[in-house]
């Protein structure tokens, strides 16, 4: 179990960090958020049980998150994010994808995200992003290109696209 849960870790604890700290916009707390549940899987030997472990850890960190806020404002839980996994045909707003963009992105690999975001969040040009980095503009368009495809792919697989 013990191997299982360090695999699990490794694998989700930074895409995890990401989209939390997206949510409460902060990422020691985030980070925190994500440890504790780290924690509360391994004392709990939860990871057996669970099917579709990354659904599982989204949500969890979600309802983290929304408790979190919950007890820094002492407000309701009540659609402080939508469930966007649900099947009701939900608006969802940018503040929604925000966080989820985040945590597929984190996904990327490392070079393959640094173009993708100078590029999305940062909004540069590809000759832009070839002179900072000292790549070619060809690299810059393969790099988008990759991760692009690769974020189309993730959303496929996750029904996303069905919602935007």
């Amino acid at each position: 179990m013990h191997k299982k849960i360090e695999k699990v870790f490794h694998r989700y604890y930074s895409p995890l960090c990401n989209y939390a700290a997206k949510i409460i916009g902060n990422s020691h707390d985030a980070e925190d958020l994500v440890q504790t549940l780290f924690i509360q899987l391994y004392h709990r030997n939860k990871l057996t049980n669970i099917e579709n472990i990354e659904h599982y850890l989204l949500r969890s960190i979600k309802f983290k998150c929304i408790d979190f806020i919950r007890k820094q404002q002492n407000i309701s839980p009540v659609d402080i994010l939508p469930d966007i996994s649900s099947s009701e045909n939900t608006e969802i707003t940018e503040a929604d994808i925000e966080p989820l963009f985040q945590y597929y992105a984190a996904k990327l690999p490392p070079k393959t995200r640094e173009v993708f975001l100078m590029s999305r969040v940062g909004q540069m040009s590809y000759k832009e992003i070839a002179e900072e980095l000292n790549i070619s503009q060809k690299t810059v368009e393969n790099q988008i290109g990759s991760a692009l495809k690769k974020l189309k792919s993730i959303l496929n697989t996750e029904h996303y696209f069905l919602l935007i």
